[in-house]
């Protein structure tokens, strides 16, 4: 699974648009459209109600919502301490 996955799906959640989510990802919609059908078999079931506009989280979509912003802002978290880590080595090797 791609963490584009998750920041696409994300995107999708809060603008419940496939065309408006495209543009600010700035990807194609059927490029768009791929990686949430690649999302949804990754995760075997449905995340998206496309039966009507604007589109709504499937039951499992609201699920997974809720844990991509969690999982998505920890792995923020954990690159921002790992560059600072990094940046505080870089400074110790300087002095």
């Amino acid at each position: 699974m791609d963490t584009k996955w998750l920041e696409d799906f994300v995107s999708l959640a809060e603008t419940r648009s496939f065309s408006r989510s495209a543009q600010l990802r700035h990807v194609t919609q059927p490029a768009f459209s791929r990686r949430i059908q690649s999302l949804e078999t990754w995760a075997g079931v449905d995340l998206i109600d496309r039966s009507s506009y604007p589109t709504t989280l499937t039951p499992a979509g609201k699920k997974l919502y809720s844990k991509a912003l969690e999982l998505l802002q920890s792995l923020q978290s954990v690159k921002s301490e790992m560059k600072d880590d990094h940046d505080q080595q870089s400074d110790n090797h300087k002095a």
